[in-house]
Order: structure tokens, then C-alpha cells, then sequence
């Protein structure tokens, strides 16, 4: 299945647990935790769920200053020119989709604990922008398959009837394995490294239903490695460094 298609069933199935957990919520408005859903849940000193999400991912890219690409690229992007200059290089995000599990611990009656470990599929591209006599651009796609290791700290609000909001920080340890690390330096791979360590801040709401709680997360991941293989290659050497960043937006369910 397509990354696309997931896209668009996953936002289907989001529309449908907001209409939901929408009647739910005003169903009880304003009354409290007295006769809303799940009253005792977040008296439980740990409890599990799973989570679905659509991402973003991206590079922040640093540039060598001044670079320059010359005759011995003109063979690879197929251009007749001999002197070739470097504009610029320019990043597209692309769709992708995470799914894990749920840990949550309770520290405090309005802190929790929570690990997430989750395996996440994403893909990025790099622009090169060229100049010569025209000015053209050639494009290098990554692919990435990541197993994360988040821990955050999650502050909530007290809750009003079914609905509640939270904030989130904290870090995340992730392994690529589809890293081109082991690959041999070539023309025309960018390779990269296979861990890396990113700092991840959000926020979300959470809706009380009958069996379960459902919630809608928004979170941002900024990664503090550079990830560049740097092989003073075709497509590397105009790069000083890479840094992985990621947008999360998930639905969870946790009973």
C-alpha cells in the first residue's frame, strides 16, 4: 500500500474518532470528573496502548560556502557544460507513517512517565540546484526505516468532563535500518549515518470514551547529530552537515 493511500485513510479514520469523541465530550461537558468516562483512569499507577501517526520528516541542511561542482560531475547528470556552479541545495519533505506502543507511568496526579517505542517509515530529497548556461536541478531521494526509542514527560490538564490537554518534551534515541552507511562511497549516493539523538517537544488533547482514551498529538523532532556521511563525493562535498528534522502527528489508544 502507498504511502499516500495510508495518508489518506489515516486522516478518514482521524475525522471519524473526532466526530466521536466530540459527542462524547460535550455530552458531559462541564460536569467534571463526576459521571464522565474512565473517571479512575489516570488513578492507575501504569497502563499500555498503541499509536498511529503520519509524519513529515526533513533535513536541515548546512552548506560548504562557496561550492563549487566542475567537469567531473558533467558525466553523472548527463550535462554538456565544463564548468558547473553549486546555487543552492534545497530540501522537500515527504509523507510518512509511524506505529507503536504505549508505556505511560504515573509520577504525579498531573505528570506521567511515558516510552514509545515505534517503528517509523519516511523519505526526504535533496535539490541541487545548478547553474551553467541554464540552470537546472537535480534531485536525490533518501529513504529512511527508523525503530525510535522516545521517553517524554507529559504534563496534562485537569480534566473537564471528557476532555483534557497536555504538553510533552523530552529525547528520543533512533536507529535508520535503511542506512546507506555499510553501502560503498559513491557518485551517486548521500549516505548516512545510522543513529542519531533527537530533543522532541508537542502537545495534544485527550478524549475520555467509554472503553478507552483516545488522543491527537502533534509533536516536533529536531535532531542534534549530523547524519552526513561525508565521502567527499559527487553530492556530499557541497555539505557541511545534515540534521534529521521530523513532524508526528498521531492518534493514540490507551485503556
Amino acid at each position: 500500500m502507498r504511502l499516500r493511500q495510508i495518508h489518506t485513510y489515516f486522516l478518514k479514520l482521524t475525522c471519524i474518532a473526532l466526530l466521536l469523541s466530540s459527542a462524547s465530550g460535550f455530552a458531559q461537558w462541564g460536569r467534571g470528573d463526576q459521571g464522565g468516562n474512565l473517571p479512575k483512569f489516570y488513578k492507575q499507577h501504569i497502563h499500555f496502548g498503541f499509536g498511529l501517526g503520519v509524519n513529515s520528516t526533513d533535513f536541515r541542511v548546512h552548506t560548504v560556502p562557496n561550492s563549487q561542482l566542475y567537469t567531473d560531475m558533467r558525466d553523472t547528470i548527463n550535462y554538456p557544460k565544463d564548468t558547473l556552479s553549486l546555487k543552492a541545495i534545497s530540501t522537500k519533505p515527504e509523507k510518512g507513517f509511524n506505529l507503536g506502543i504505549i508505556c505511560d507511568v504515573r509520577l504525579q496526579e498531573y505528570i506521567r512517565l511515558r516510552f514509545l517505542p515505534n517503528i517509523a517509515f519516511g523519505s526526504r530529497q535533496l535539490k541541487y540546484s545548478f547553474t551553467g548556461t541554464d540552470t537546472f536541478t537535480v534531485t536525490k531521494k533518501v529513504e529512511s526505516t527508523f525503530i525510535n526509542f522516545p521517553v517524554d514527560l507529559k504534563v496534562q490538564s485537569k480534566r473537564l468532563g471528557n476532555f483534557g490537554a497536555y504538553v510533552l518534551g523530552g529525547g528520543n534515541y533512533s536507529i535508520d535500518l535503511a542506512s546507506q552507511k555499510k553501502q560503498k562511497a559513491d557518485d551517486q549516493v548521500v549516505r548516512l549515518k545510522s543513529n542519531d539523538i533527537y530533543y522532541e517537544a508537542g502537545g495534544g488533547v485527550d478524549f475520555y470514551l467509554p472503553y478507552f482514551k483516545l488522543s491527537l498529538e502533534g509533536k516536533v523532532m529536531v535532531g542534534v547529530k549530523n547524519i552526513l556521511i561525508q565521502d567527499n563525493k559527487l553530492f556530499t562535498k557541497p555539505i557541511d552537515k545534515l540534521n534529521s528534522h521530523i513532524f508526528l502527528f498521531s492518534m493514540t489508544f490507551e485503556g
